[in-house]
């Protein structure tokens, strides 16, 4: 069955992300919410006026909507103030703003990615077992990866957000915390294209790693990206 793929793009810049993206097709729902130690946000937004669980955009069969989950300043759809929990049709084209207006996305259609996303079937699902104590990965009952420390986290921090435009400060926050900040302990750009190449020959041949010019990385499955050759 062929989908639709919409791309959600957070057109509002502020601290942490710029222009960042993500996409909600059939079967996956988009959660935004405030970025905190334990946020469940799929899409993250550091802003204290945002609350935890804001939002969530969900596809129902091929219709997209918009639902308000209780925030508290609220979401708009073309200037008009949601119900919270009471979903509303979306459609391309259409403006959501959090925070009266602070906030603001752009639904649009990808058309260049709707294959690539497709929903894939269960025999072809990946599956992947992350341990945090052995700071292994283990792809699909193989034998499992061991990383270093910068490269486990580079890794979880890319895989958790999958799809997801991850901008260079948070890895920055995520692998070099103790770095992070500091005007005399900058992590250059060299570190982190090191750090992404080294984490790339590990995973090769399961996840893909992508630049976006001056915006950040994300990761994508290549059982995804080679779908539309079966």
């Amino acid at each position: 069955m062929f989908y639709k793929t919409y791309k959600v793009v957070l057109r509002t810049l502020h601290k942490g992300q710029i222009e960042e993206f993500s996409y909600v097709y059939e079967g996956k729902s988009l959660l935004i919410g405030r970025a905190s130690q334990h946020s469940q946000a799929d899409f993250k937004l550091y802003n204290d006026f945002v609350s935890r669980e804001h939002c969530r955009i969900y596809m129902l069969e091929g219709k997209l909507f918009i639902e308000d989950l209780a925030s508290k300043h609220g979401t708009s759809v073309n200037q008009m103030p949601l119900v919270p929990g009471h979903p509303c049709p979306i459609e391309p084209g259409d403006v959501i703003t959090l925070i009266n207006g602070l906030i603001e996305f752009m639904i649009s259609i990808d058309n260049d990615l709707t294959m690539d996303l497709t929903p894939v079937s269960q025999e072809l699902q990946r599956t992947v077992i992350i341990n945090e104590h052995l700071q292994t990965v283990t792809i699909n009952e193989e034998a499992p990866i061991k990383m270093p420390t910068k490269e486990f986290n580079c890794f979880k921090l890319l895989y958790e957000n999958l799809d997801h435009l991850i901008s260079k400060e948070r890895i920055v926050q995520h692998v070099w915390p103790e770095r992070s900040g500091d005007s005399e302990q900058i992590v250059t750009a060299e570190e982190i294209a090191s750090l992404l190449y080294r984490v790339r020959k590990r995973i090769n041949g399961h996840f893909a790693i992508k630049a976006v010019i001056q915006k950040g990385y994300y990761m994508e499955s290549i059982l995804s990206i080679n779908l539309s050759d079966l």
